[in-house]
């Protein structure tokens, strides 16, 4: 066993794994491999890459040096994270008596394996992957998602989603007009959220390069189509979250002239190449028709307490009224039932619709201080890079501020979208933590 390994290159073997990753579960369909009882979560191709990468960068851990991984604070965070996670399924099993421990343990074992293509990442580029190769093979990810999507509006491409439970048996649809695209995706809002990550690094990446050639295809063939497709999901939250984002980006790499132009050409993008302006409109309207209904309603008359002919029927937004009315209702009733531990993972259905609302109900507030920990970690370490090479941008510090962008975005997104637990996004976002925490100087006291 010990000549097998030897002649195995695990440097080439993350490397290429690593890049596998970025190529291959944004853009690999979410088809089912096989289905486990008692829920209509599958397992796919992505599961088995990760497990499979994961078992080699547990070989170069073992020849690595052990005490320094265990020394760090990030680590730490992320092993409390995880024993959290399981304290709270054996809580809901033996306590409060909400979740079965199978379907808690596999929910368990799901979000562990999101954050293995972290130290896989990192464990590449310390093996001598090019940070620069990683970026592109996202590149290219992006750019293909946008022909599947442009090919899914224009000539009929398949839909293989999993927003409910008959669709995620890998049933084939198709995209039909005025709906919202999902390209690779298993649903726009997860294609929304991958473009989230992918538009901040590609605009900081834009800054490194120094032909005008190479700036020219790069904003021409990625950050255009990039942009097209996030207004073809007509995602609300996800499209204020990308201004903030980039603009924060441009922030960090100090570039803050370019905001305004961004935001402006942003803003007439959106009227001219999408409905998602329209969809802002609607939905202001809505809630100025509700201001408009309660200004008009004397609270304080008792006949008013009554239905009447002339009631005026007001349009619900639909999204919001299943957050508001249902998903997070749910969450808090479980909060509420174990405040320390939450009633287990898988306790509260597949969606809640927000990250930290589904924390608290699954995981208590011992399993969202936990979760924050590991977030100011990451933040911790990249803000020490970026005020030691402040007055320098080069590709390390393009990758770290672009990632500093995204992350805040996605976690913007995460008040409305369950996107860690999404995995095609769960898993590209730790991937990226890793590129991005690979380029943390090594001479910076963390």
């Amino acid at each position: 066993m010990q000549k097998l390994w030897s002649k195995l290159n695990i440097s080439s073997i993350l490397k290429y794994g690593t890049a596998s990753i970025l190529l291959v579960v944004p853009l690999y369909p979410k088809f089912p491999i096989f289905n486990i009882p008692g829920t209509y979560v599958a397992i796919r191709a992505e599961d088995f890459l990760v497990s499979v990468l994961s078992i080699f960068w547990f070989v170069y851990f073992l020849k690595s040096n052990k005490r320094e991984f265990f020394k760090d604070k990030l680590n730490i965070a992320i092993f409390l994270f995880i024993w959290v996670g399981l304290l709270s399924i054996l809580s809901a099993f033996f306590i409060t008596k909400t979740a079965p421990v199978p379907i808690g343990l596999l929910h368990w074992a799901r979000r562990i394996e999101y954050i293995l293509p972290m130290f896989i990442t990192i464990a590449a580029v310390k093996t001598g992957t090019s940070p620069r190769f990683l970026i592109i093979c996202l590149f290219i990810s992006a750019f293909l998602a946008f022909i599947y999507g442009f090919g899914q509006m224009h000539f009929s491409w398949p839909v293989i989603s999993t927003q409910n439970e008959e669709y995620a048996k890998g049933i084939a649809l198709r995209w039909i007009p005025g709906a919202r695209l999902p390209s690779t995706f298993s649903g726009h809002y997860d294609l929304a959220a991958f473009l989230l990550m992918v538009l901040p690094i590609s605009t900081t990446f834009f800054f490194t390069l120094r032909k005008k050639l190479s700036r020219f295809l790069l904003f021409f063939l990625l950050v255009v189509p990039s942009f097209w497709l996030l207004l073809q999901t007509e995602a609300r939250v996800s499209f204020i979250a990308y201004l903030l984002a980039v603009s924060l980006s441009l922030v960090v790499i100090h570039k803050k002239v370019f905001i305004l132009p961004f935001i402006v050409l942003s803003f007439v993008g959106m009227f001219t190449l999408s409905d998602l302006g329209e969809r802002y409109i609607r939905t202001f309207n809505i809630y100025g028709e509700k201001m408009q209904l309660l200004n008009n309603h004397n609270l304080f008359n008792p006949s008013t307490v009554y239905a009447s002919e002339n009631a005026v029927a007001v349009t619900e937004d639909r999204s919001t009224s299943i957050r508001l009315n249902v998903e997070w209702p749910r969450a808090l009733r479980a909060f509420a039932k174990n405040p320390l531990l939450g009633t287990g993972y898988s306790s509260i259905s597949l969606a809640t619709d927000n990250d930290y609302l589904r924390l608290l109900g699954e995981t208590g507030l011992l399993g969202i201080m936990a979760f924050f920990l590991v977030m100011t970690r990451i933040v911790f370490k990249l803000k020490v890079h970026l005020v030691a090479s402040r007055d320098f941008l080069d590709l390390n510090t393009a990758i770290i501020g672009g990632f500093a962008g995204s992350m805040f975005g996605i976690l913007l997104n995460a008040t409305f979208i369950d996107v860690f637990e999404a995995s095609k996004v769960a898993i590209i976002f730790w991937t990226l933590a890793g590129l991005a925490l690979s380029q943390v100087k090594s001479e910076v006291k963390i």
